[in-house]
């Protein structure tokens, strides 16, 4: 049953609402929005220097790789529209505030809880994913 809503999925849908991901993933994380907090967060948590870490961030197998991995979120998310029904952006945007916050957020809360990671940190990053998901529901959802 699963496996039939892969044929069921609207993959040019799939593909819209993972590249408009990417594109709300790059302006939250770029200097114009955030300046470099994101990247300072890094260097407090990790050590890796503020410039290192933007500098490697706009590489571009790096975002190749971040395309992949929003391209199967998209998959996913995709996969979870059609098995249950969503034929709206409504739909698709309370299913993307459900996942995020209830998945998302949740499962990427230890670093901060265990491994002192800042909690500013965790923000920025759970808002972005909670943005990307929202536009990727309303997509997926408004396309069925």
């Amino acid at each position: 049953m699963i496996l039939d809503a892969f044929s069921d999925l609207d993959w040019v849908a799939v593909a819209v609402s993972a590249v408009a991901a990417f594109a709300i993933g790059a302006l939250w994380f770029s200097p114009a929005v955030l300046d470099s907090t994101w990247a300072r967060q890094v260097e407090r948590y990790s050590g890796t220097l503020e410039a290192d870490t933007m500098a490697h961030a706009s590489r571009p197998e790096v975002l190749g790789k971040w395309l992949v991995g929003l391209a199967l979120v998209a998959v996913v998310l995709g996969l979870v529209i059609e098995s249950i029904g969503a034929d709206s952006a409504g739909d698709g945007i309370v299913l993307g505030l459900v996942l995020a916050v209830g998945l998302g957020a949740t499962s990427s809360s230890w670093p901060p809880v265990f491994a002192r990671m800042p909690w500013a940190w965790w923000l920025i990053n759970n808002g972005a994913f909670l943005a990307m998901l929202l536009a990727m529901g309303a997509i997926q959802g408004a396309w069925q």
